[in-house]
């Protein structure tokens, strides 16, 4: 029976790898993110039904658990595809209990959650006023705003979070776009001006907590696949470049530097599908190793990424080489929807506490 189990996630890892390869390739990625348009993946997502994957099928999705979507996001970090649709999608889990609708139409992509990527996405919302049905405040950098159809506006509310709907093309809603240094991902500024809005649910602050956790999860899974495609590129690249008559790979130093960077992700790797495992199984620690999976491979991604660059030499600076897409990818997922510093502030916490 486990044997069975991890044959099927080997089928669907070498699935979304061929799939990426095929249709979104480091070409295709670069041609979207240059053009600011990044439509085009959205579609073949939404087509191939990646968002459905550890959905219920009761609900529409292809079933699985956050390990086999925590698999999805490291392949698609390992291409570097535009994965800001999917996120926001992997993000609405939580509505299940209060909004299948909801969800249903998450996995079209057709939603985004407003909600600061700068900060953890469990923060509650405290710059947005309700009155009477109508929304006021402003949220910065909300990712995905610019290309999705509603917005999912969490406002705090005594010991909980209450949901509401907003169409982005609705009166009182003004989203100006944000072109940050990582262009494979959009992110827009929204303002609210008594804006009409539609009640959805509420939740507690732990669910809201769990959701960010599984949030947090797939962010450091696509880490992880930015972090072991750089790797790749790296050892390709000293294999083949030469100095003083030999590969600059036969060096110890750089033989070192590469090493270091594999234990680091074979560090991450354990972490990332014990926190699936974890938070599947609704494990009393499964939270807590959220957060130290997105500061632990957050970082790893970002000195792998260094460390690329570093071993690249001059070539791995320029424009038309693809490791910058890696590199910027990595930078931006480090401060996603948290910090490192942020989290382990939260860690420190429950520990003292406990």
């Amino acid at each position: 029976m486990q044997f069975a189990f991890l044959e099927e996630q080997v089928m669907l890892r070498e699935m979304l790898r061929s799939a990426l390869q095929r249709e979104a390739g480091l070409d295709k990625v670069r041609r979207w993110a240059e053009s600011a348009d990044l439509r085009a993946f959205t579609k073949i997502a939404t087509r191939n039904g990646w968002s459905g994957i550890g959905v219920d099928e009761d609900l529409g999705g292809q079933g699985g658990s956050l390990i086999e979507q925590a698999i999805l996001f490291e392949e698609l970090g390992r291409s570097c595809a535009p994965s800001g649709a999917l996120l926001a999608s992997a993000a609405l889990g939580f509505t299940a209990g209060f909004a299948p609708t909801v969800v249903e139409a998450s996995m079209e992509c057709g939603y985004a959650l407003c909600v600061s990527a700068a900060h953890a996405a469990d923060a509650g919302g405290d710059d947005i006023r309700e009155a009477d049905g109508k929304l006021s405040g402003t949220v910065r950098l909300v990712l995905n705003a610019t290309a999705a159809d509603n917005l999912l506006v969490p406002v705090a509310s005594g010991s909980g979070i209450d949901f509401w709907s907003v169409p982005t093309r609705g009166s009182g809603v003004s989203i100006t776009p944000r072109r940050l240094i990582d262009m494979t991902r959009e992110f827009g500024d929204v303002v609210f001006s008594d804006t009409p809005a539609s009640y959805v649910g509420r939740v507690d602050r732990p669910t809201a907590e769990r959701a960010n956790a599984t949030l947090a999860l797939m962010v450091a899974a696509e880490s992880l696949g930015l972090a072991r495609r750089m790797l790749e590129m790296t050892v390709s690249y000293v294999s083949q470049r030469v100095q003083f008559g030999v590969p600059v790979g036969s060096f110890q130093a750089v033989k070192h530097a590469a090493a270091e960077v594999f234990v680091d992700l074979e560090a991450a790797h354990a972490g990332v599908y014990y926190t699936a495992w974890a938070l599947a199984n609704a494990e009393p620690d499964g939270v807590l190793h959220a957060w130290i999976c997105k500061s632990f491979a957050g970082e790893a991604a970002v000195r792998a990424a260094d460390c690329a660059l570093r071993l690249h030499g001059a070539i791995g600076y320029t424009w038309e080489y693809d490791l910058q897409l890696f590199y910027k990818r990595a930078k931006s997922n480090l401060e996603l929807f948290g910090s490192p510093r942020g989290y382990r502030e939260r860690i420190a916490s429950a520990v003292l506490s406990s």
